[in-house]
């Protein structure tokens, strides 16, 4: 059977609705953005409390920049380590209620570079079978041997770590709230199982910084104590970029020396690390865009209702479950054409066949934005039952 070229490739993508392409925005602050001269409301993004144009967080960013300039100029390890960076991760460890904590570029090179770092040949990692491509990645990287277990199937997950008793070491891994279905992991759950079988317990909380918990904390706010480390991003509620692991000591130490992500990579820029560090502190100081950010959810979740469309989670992520790959893709372009950006979800994002509309939403939008939604999608796909649109 012949190999096929990439434009082949790229047509099998077309024909079954996987083909991707990228669209430059213009004029975008978070919530809104024009598109080919038209005005659009984003509900796609993750700048869930808008800070990303906070005025504080602008000026901790050029306050930055003429100290330090551009760029880091080298990596970590070298020369790339500046106040802000230590300052951050000062700060991070005790937001987090942990020893120590660590930067790195982004989120996804925090979570390759934790699991590639702590497991290797002879160790297992059991996770959760939807959590995010980097935490799988990183897995993969490791070379340890690898094992999922169905999407909160902790009866699952269990029986694995009891046929594993020969294994070095065992690390137990899960996203806090999933990426695609805006529900979160049982985090009661997986400490017990992590405290019976003598595990490593690794919880991705990206989604959940900055939203969840009485202090903004997370999911895993008031679990710190019970969770060996906490990995999480600087670029969805915080509206920055970079990613963190916090841990203890030994554990961010261990990472320092053997983190592949973080010893070859160039250091993130100092203005990020301090106009993150400003949203860290305004996440501590303000708990009002949290507040406007839950108020917001709440109002989508009854419009929503109000068309017959019920969602199972309270989340800032809504899945719109669509299903076939070509009708998300045709309504997303019809949801397009009404101002409304919320791009289709497809596989390998998502399993074949639940292709979704990927609905977040922000503390940024106002309440016009949010009629204006409902608008849309009371045009365009009418009244429904259930939880999908069909």
């Amino acid at each position: 059977m012949p190999v096929p070229t990439l434009e082949e490739e790229l047509n099998d993508l077309r024909l079954h609705g996987l083909y991707r392409k990228v669209r430059t925005l213009s004029h975008c602050d978070g919530t809104h953005a024009q598109w080919e001269g038209r005005e659009l409301i984003l509900f796609c993004g993750n700048d869930y409390l808008g800070l990303s144009r906070h005025p504080r967080v602008i000026q901790a960013a050029a306050s930055a920049l003429q100290d330090y300039g551009l760029g880091s100029g080298a990596s970590r390890l070298v020369s790339g380590t500046s106040e802000p960076h230590t300052q951050l991760e000062k700060e991070l460890a005790q937001f987090k209620q942990k020893e120590s904590a660590l930067v790195f570029g982004s989120g996804y090179l925090a979570n390759v570079g934790v699991l590639s770092a702590l497991a290797g040949e002879g160790d297992l990692i059991v996770m959760d079978k939807l959590s995010h491509a980097s935490l799988i990645d990183g897995a993969r990287l490791s070379g340890a041997a690898f094992r999922v277990f169905p999407h909160k199937n902790y009866k699952k997950c269990e029986e694995i770590l009891k046929k594993s008793p020969s294994h070095r070491h065992r690390l137990l891994v899960s996203d806090a709230v999933f990426s695609m279905d805006g529900d979160l992991a049982d985090l009661k759950e997986l400490v017990r199982l992590k405290e019976k079988y003598d595990c490593l317990l690794v919880i991705d909380d990206a989604h959940g910084l900055g939203v969840y918990g009485p202090n903004g904390g997370g999911v895993a706010e008031g679990w710190e104590e019970k969770i060996d480390l906490i990995a999480g991003t600087l670029s969805k509620a915080l509206g920055v970029f970079g990613g963190f692991a916090a841990a203890s000591r030994t554990l961010i130490e261990h990472l320092i020396n053997f983190s592949r992500p973080f010893i070859f990579a160039t250091a993130p820029p100092p203005l990020l690390c301090r106009a993150a560090l400003e949203s860290l502190r305004l996440i501590q100081e303000d708990s009002s865009l949290r507040e406007r950010l839950w108020q917001n959810v709440d109002r989508v979740l009854e419009l929503l209702a109000r068309s017959g469309i019920s969602i199972e989670n309270r989340s800032p992520i809504i899945p719109l479950m669509i299903g076939e790959e070509n009708k998300a893709v045709s309504i997303s372009e019809k949801l397009l054409e009404k101002g409304i950006f919320i791009p289709a979800i497809r596989y390998p994002s998502v399993p074949r066949g639940k292709a979704r509309l990927r609905l977040t939403v922000s503390a940024a939008h106002t309440e016009e934005d949010l009629e204006k939604l409902f608008e849309a999608l009371a045009v365009i796909v009418g009244r429904k039952k259930g939880t999908g649109l069909c």
